[in-house]
């Protein structure tokens, strides 16, 4: 019977032969082809691109959440004395310098500088940072560092949930939506920041 099956097979091969129909190569065993190299490459370029993106994010914004809430570094105030605009014209931006003085008095700066658009003579708070910076206070600094912070988080969430995904070949829904509530918290952080310092 197994004679006559492989029989009937070979005559149905030779048939389609002849007709003009090439029989239909199989893929080796573990060859993975070329649009499987092409996603795993293009999937470790966007793993790769994403985490930088976190950590810089991440690294940038939670020192300045911490000075705008005067949570680190030392509270006081810039006098302006003078303001210039400086760099080129799609960098521009205004610098004040001033007389920085520290609320316990022990701390004075009399070249302290700060880019914000003030005008000379006004009183800012500021705080000043460890590497002998100044930073803005205040609602609008906060909640915009705040928003900045809260993509960062998104991001690190959508690394995260990317790596499960592809290393369990499967999606967790929890955890996309779950990466819905920093991304409403930096809008409205941002929102908030934006109408504080309009009105400021």
């Amino acid at each position: 019977m197994a004679a006559g099956f492989a029989t009937m097979k070979a005559d149905e091969q030779k048939a389609k032969e002849q007709m003009g129909e090439s029989p239909v190569p199989r893929r080796p065993v573990g060859d993975a082809g070329p649009s499987r190299v092409s996603a795993v490459v293009a999937l470790t370029v966007f793993v790769v691109a994403l985490a930088g993106g976190t950590i810089a994010t991440l690294m940038v914004s939670v020192p300045d959440l911490a000075y705008a809430a005067r949570w680190e570094g030392t509270p006081g105030v810039i006098t302006v004395r003078s303001c210039a605009e400086v760099g080129a014209l799609k960098e521009r931006h205004r610098v004040c310098e001033g007389v920085f003085r520290s609320d316990d008095g022990l701390t004075v700066d009399p070249n302290a500088a700060i880019s914000q658009a003030l005008s000379p003579g006004a009183v800012v708070a500021v705080q000043r940072t460890t590497d002998g910076a100044y930073d803005t206070v205040g609602v609008a600094a906060f909640c915009g560092w705040l928003a900045v912070a809260m993509f960062g988080v998104a991001m690190a969430g959508t690394l995260v949930m990317t790596v499960v995904a592809a290393l369990r070949r499967s999606r967790s829904r929890r955890g996309w939506v779950l990466l819905v509530e920093p991304v409403c918290a930096a809008l409205i952080s941002a929102s908030v920041s934006a109408i504080v310092g309009a009105v400021s």
